[in-house]
């Protein structure tokens, strides 16, 4: 088992080991889901399933309000 580190604005980096077993690179989307068991990370295709206008809209969103507050953080 491998420690991972939740880091600003929720991030994380998978361990090397990790996204080598998944076949995991750069751009690769994870389907995330909470379960009994903890959290599950799902390796899925863009053309299986993407992300709707809507939803890109909102996450278009968060980052830009993530941005501000990591500038507004640099400010101080």
């Amino acid at each position: 088992m491998t420690l991972v580190r939740l880091r600003r604005a929720a991030q994380i980096t998978l361990p090397l080991e990790i996204r080598q077993a998944a076949r995991l690179k750069e751009g690769d989307y994870l389907e995330a889901e909470v379960t009994k068991a903890g959290i599950l990370l799902r390796p899925v295709t863009v053309d299986r399933r993407g992300p709707t206008p809507e939803q890109e809209a909102e996450i278009q969103a968060v980052v830009d309000q993530e941005r501000r507050n990591y500038a507004e953080e640099r400010r101080r």
